[in-house]
């Protein structure tokens, strides 16, 4: 989420683990072998950085690497089967639950939002599609202008009221700005035009599909999760419904495997349908987004990937390199007082060139 997306050197931490990984791994048919000295590798780098989180990486449905680092609660390790607030890496799976809709014939990516959101300034103008792609203009209500409260419950509608009566920062369609309200608008359209909660909805259609047992929107009393940490402290109460279908969503680092095995495997959406969330819909230097997904480059490969994070201390990002099926899962729950920094996108990253990395000041 745009405010809660603080990734900083979350970013540069994948980017390195992809590198090392794909340093041995492109152009090999045996990638069984990573457990060897690509591992030690990974798992130097990490314990250097008294790096504080999960990695998970997986190539062709079999998985490489993993491995917890660091506290996740008091007398609770980080490991792959940790519970974290996954933050805007939930936009994927709204992304995933508009496409099913779109696949069903109960929703038409070119639909005006004004036919669930009658009164909404210009949405007659404003399209599911923009709303997916970050394109539609609508602001975003985490923006320091609305000062919202992230400690009180949340009702999605009153979430989409903070901003009714802003206008839109560009004519949908013609530029990308990063909104949240547009994700939680998308989950209140999933509702009406499924006739489930969002949560029903999402755990029925994605969850229980891909076996993802250990994912939730609430944690029952007495279960174990991560604690977020910023500067070594414990961060700042965040209301779960203050994200709603923009970033709710508890997952573990092996659930997420699961996840990204289903999309491979054509279990959630048809490959036309994945194909077409990784394709870029919206762009504005150094930003480009798809679906659910922004669009990048890695090592001159097509990649997609996904950054999330509250600031309450989570930073969290996925990194998928489609053709060669390789995924790098890293969640973390501590921010350091040096990473602030932002990047919203990951860059080209060419075998045995340098590592150019674009970065937006906050």
């Amino acid at each position: 989420m745009k405010k809660f997306l603080k990734i900083f050197s979350i970013t540069i931490l994948v980017i390195i683990i992809v590198s090392l990984v794909a340093l041995l791994l492109f152009g090999r048919n045996n990638h069984g072998n990573l457990s060897g000295s690509v591992s030690k590798k990974i798992d130097q780098y990490l314990t250097n950085e008294k790096f504080q989180g999960t990695v998970l990486i997986a190539k062709e449905g079999e998985v490489l690497f993993t491995k917890g680092y660091g506290s996740a609660a008091t007398d609770l390790p980080n490991s792959p089967s940790t519970l974290y607030q996954i933050a805007s890496l939930s936009k994927t799976f709204t992304a995933v639950a508009v496409m099913q809709l779109v696949e069903k014939d109960l929703l038409n990516l070119d639909n005006p939002i004004s036919q669930y959101f009658p009164d909404f300034p210009n949405g007659e103008t404003i399209t599911i599609s923009h709303l997916l792609s970050h394109s539609s203009g609508i602001p975003d209500y985490l923006k320091k202008d609305f000062k919202f409260d992230y400690s009180k419950e949340w009702n999605p509608h009153d979430i989409v009221n903070t901003i009714r009566d802003s206008e839109l920062e560009f004519t949908p369609g013609k530029s990308f700005s990063y909104s949240n309200t547009g994700y939680v608008m998308l989950g209140l359209i999933i509702e009406k035009v499924s006739g489930q909660s969002y949560a029903n909805y999402i755990e029925e259609n994605i969850f229980k599909p891909s076996n993802m047992f250990n994912s939730m929107f609430t944690v029952p009393v007495g279960i174990p999760k991560a604690e977020g940490h910023v500067d070594g402290k414990i961060g700042p109460l965040i209301h779960n419904s203050a994200a709603y279908a923009a970033g709710d969503i508890i997952s573990t680092a092996e659930d997420l495997e699961l996840f990204d095995r289903a999309l491979r495997n054509n279990v959630l959406i048809n490959k036309e349908t994945s194909e077409l969330m990784s394709t870029t819909h919206a762009k504005k230097f150094p930003n480009q987004y798809g679906y659910g997904w922004y669009t990048q480059d890695v090592m001159g490969k097509k990649a997609v990937g996904h950054p999330g994070g509250y600031p309450s201390g989570f930073r969290h990002y996925v990194t998928r390199l489609n053709d060669e099926e390789l995924t790098v899962i890293v969640l973390s729950n501590e921010m350091t007082v040096n990473s602030k920094r932002i990047n919203r996108n990951l860059t080209s990253i060419v075998l045995q060139q340098p590592i150019w990395i674009w970065e937006e000041k906050l």
